[in-house]
């Protein structure tokens, strides 16, 4: 291997997921030692840990560049893996809390088809903008409304078939994904301003109404959705006053918070400890400082992707960062924010450190793109060739 060569691995990466690695199965070992645990997940995660490197290794070495021909491939694959799931019997497709999200197959065990489907989305709207943006190089409302519209009704299928699960939580990150891309497909900010202010304003409105008009919240909006997604709503405003409803989320404060500076280890009942609420066990066991580590590593590892898309080219291979960074960046907000009672309670794994081999495993098949991008991209002498 030439010198060359090894520039184009990004080794800082690789370093900061050997971090996320070593932290995960640390603290699924501390997760495992409540008291309703008694199976060792932090084996099973170096497991898995093992094969997402693996794949993430031989991913970077396909070129990014042939997504563009395989994109609609792949989204209907996953598409038609969305529809699988809605229709599976109960015996491979087990509800679980109401939803069914997962298939629980032999010798694979549990597979979550939304993971992958959210890796495919990120590769058909990038290709669809790279797309539009080269058919149309002077831009207008009309040619910004197409793209638009183009990339509305991609996402509207996997959005009704999530629906149907249901799992509030994939939408959201699918909204995620949609709106990083949208912020650097070149369609005008007055536009995009729109899009996001309204789903903002109407945010505001439901909290203002929550503590101001409860009874025509009741009536207007939680009578149309489920005992289930109303319960979460009461459980994220108020943990300690709906006590049943707002359990997880109150314990895991708890356990933050008793967790100081440096950590405490007091332990006790949380459930989902090892997955969905694996930061609680961080702060408890290691405090602030352990959070604030962990936290920092993810500001790392995003800005390196910002910089591998920075450096690319090909606009078709910023675009992709782009939309790994708007995917990565929510998840972990998201889980953290549910952690701290700053946001609902909606499922989202820790990316890297939750238990889990589907998250895991598509969590690394997007490093590996992004990987893919660095170690594809051609260096120009002047300036960028193929249309930025």
């Amino acid at each position: 291997m030439n010198k060359q060569t090894e520039q184009r691995y990004d080794i800082n990466i690789f370093f900061i997921l050997f971090l996320f690695s070593v932290l995960s199965c640390m603290y699924i070992y501390f997760a495992q030692q409540l008291p309703q645990y008694n199976t060792n997940f932090a084996l099973r995660q170096a497991v898995f840990f093992v094969i997402a490197f693996i794949v993430a290794f031989v991913i970077l070495h396909f070129d990014f560049e042939y997504y563009l021909h395989l994109s609609w491939i792949l989204y209907g694959v996953g598409l038609l893996l969305l529809i699988i799931l809605a229709i599976a019997p109960e015996s491979i497709a087990p509800p679980s809390k109401g939803a069914k999200r997962w298939f629980d197959l032999p010798v694979i065990g549990s597979f979550q088809p939304s993971e992958i489907m959210k890796i495919f989305m990120i590769i058909l709207l990038s290709s669809i903008i790279y797309r539009h943006n080269q058919t149309y190089v002077n831009r207008s409302f009309h040619t910004d409304m197409m793209l638009l519209g183009k990339m509305l009704a991609v996402v509207a299928p996997p959005v009704f078939l999530l629906i149907q699960q249901p799992d509030m939580g994939m939408i959201m990150l699918t909204a995620a994904i949609f709106l990083a891309l949208l912020l650097v497909s070149g369609i005008s900010y007055k536009i995009i301003a729109v899009i996001t202010g309204i789903p903002a304003i109407l945010f505001a409105l439901f909290l203002i109404a929550y503590w101001r008009f409860p009874a025509l919240l009741e009536r207007y909006v939680f009578s149309h959705m489920s005992d289930y997604q109303v319960r979460r709503f009461y459980g994220w405003l108020e943990p300690l006053k709906y006590a049943d409803e707002g359990y997880q989320t109150a314990k895991s404060i708890t356990l933050i918070g008793s967790g100081k500076l440096l950590g405490t280890d007091t332990g006790g009942y949380l459930p989902e400890a090892h997955t969905d609420f694996i930061f609680a066990i961080i702060g408890n066991v290691h405090g602030f400082a352990g959070a604030a580590f962990v936290i920092t590593l993810y500001f790392v590892f995003i800005y390196l992707i910002v910089l591998i898309a920075l450096r690319c080219h090909h606009s078709f291979g910023r675009l992709l960062c782009a939309g790994v960074i708007g995917m990565f960046s929510f998840q972990v907000f998201q889980n953290i924010g549910m952690t701290i009672g700053l946001l609902p309670v909606t499922g989202f794994t820790l990316p890297f450190i939750s238990y889990g081999g589907s998250s895991l495993v598509s969590s690394m098949i997007a490093v590996g793109i992004v990987l893919s991008v660095k170690y594809h991209s051609k260096n120009y002498m002047f300036s960028s060739s193929e249309g930025s």
